[in-house]
Parts: structure tokens; C-alpha cells; sequence
């Protein structure tokens, strides 16, 4: 099961197919391509383009108002923060202001306290919209899993290496980014600072 839903619809998939499919099986089995390539890509990427998506994010407090989120917020749903000693304190949602586009949150009151965990749950803007360079890469991505499936007369599959010593198997992903891809999904890709 995937966990992020793809930006590309599945009308927009089969035109760049050429398919005019309406068997349910097939239509399925397409979805089935998208939502893996977009796994792959938004995976890569350290980001997702889903509008409107829950997220949740655990840090711990450093002593100041800021604390940057993985993903740009776009309201803020619950803040709570748990310290040593394990007491959970509710913190108000609106004692922190959204800033720099959603990815900066600054706290007006209480402060992101030194040694507590602090607990913050949003969703993304509801007008967060996909780069059409990423939909693209996912297209060609499920493009290629349709290709190289059974049902695309082609082959997909995990390669596997069997030691001789041992009964382990070391698993091969068939699923990777090609050098082009990373190229140009590189602007979109999110870097750990």
C-alpha cells in the first residue's frame, strides 16, 4: 500500500499510455504503477505535493521560538510537548505563528523548552500543487513498471543473489531513479541542513 497519493491522474497516465482501457483490472493495476513511482520519487525527494495531507513531527526542544518542519504547514492541528519526567503538556496551536511560507513556525508564548519532546501535528496547504517536473518523472516512472511488467509483455521483477554460505538473499530494487531523474528532480529534493 502506498503512503503518499500520486499528483498524476490516472486519465493522464493512460493518455500518455495510448490506452483506452476501462476493464478494472487493468485501470487498477495502472493506479497501482502510479502510486508506486510516487512513492519512489516523493521517497527521494524527502517531500510530498499531497494537498491538504496529515503529518505529524516529533523533535526536541533547543531553547528557542523556531523550529523548522519537514513540510510546509499550512494549519496547524496540535502542539504538545512531554519533558523529562514525563509529563505531557497541551500547548495552544495558535501560540505558534506560520512563517516563511509554512516552513518556519515561531512560538509567541512558550518556548520550544530544552530537554522536552515536543509533539506537533498539521496538515499541508490546501493549495500545495504538485511541479509539473515531478508529475512528469512519475509518469515515465510508472511508465516504465508498465513496461516492464507481465501485463506491459515485459518483465518486473526483484533480482536476487544467493550467498553459498548461507540461505539469505540480498534483494535488488527494481524501482530506482535513473540518473536523469535525479537531474531534474534534483531543485525539488529536500536537503538535511
Amino acid at each position: 500500500m502506498s503512503t503518499y497519493t500520486s499528483p498524476v491522474p490516472l486519465a493522464e497516465f493512460q493518455a500518455y499510455l495510448k490506452d483506452a482501457s476501462t476493464d478494472p483490472t487493468v485501470t487498477g493495476f495502472f493506479q497501482t504503477c502510479l502510486d508506486h513511482a510516487t512513492e519512489a520519487v516523493y521517497t527521494w525527494l524527502d517531500r510530498d505535493y499531497t494537498a491538504s495531507a496529515a503529518k505529524s513531527e516529533t523533535f526536541w526542544g533547543d531553547g528557542t521560538a523556531f523550529y523548522a518542519p519537514r513540510h510546509a504547514v499550512g494549519t496547524l492541528t496540535s502542539w504538545s510537548s512531554t519533558d523529562l519526567a514525563g509529563t505531557i503538556t497541551a500547548h495552544t496551536p495558535s501560540d505558534l505563528l506560520i512563517r516563511a511560507n509554512g516552513y518556519l513556525l515561531q512560538s509567541l508564548t512558550d518556548r520550544f523548552e530544552r530537554a522536552s519532546e515536543h509533539t506537533i501535528t498539521y496538515h499541508l496547504p490546501a493549495t500545495l500543487l504538485c511541479p509539473e517536473t515531478v508529475k512528469q518523472a512519475i509518469t515515465e516512472m510508472a511508465a516504465v513498471l508498465f513496461q516492464e511488467s507481465n501485463q506491459g509483455a515485459g518483465r518486473l521483477e526483484l533480482f536476487s543473489i544467493s550467498a553459498r554460505e548461507s540461505t539469505s538473499s540480498e534483494r535488488d530494487r527494481f524501482l530506482d531513479l535513473t540518473e536523469r531523474h535525479k537531474e531534474m528532480l534534483r531543485p525539488y529534493k529536500r536537503y538535511a541542513v
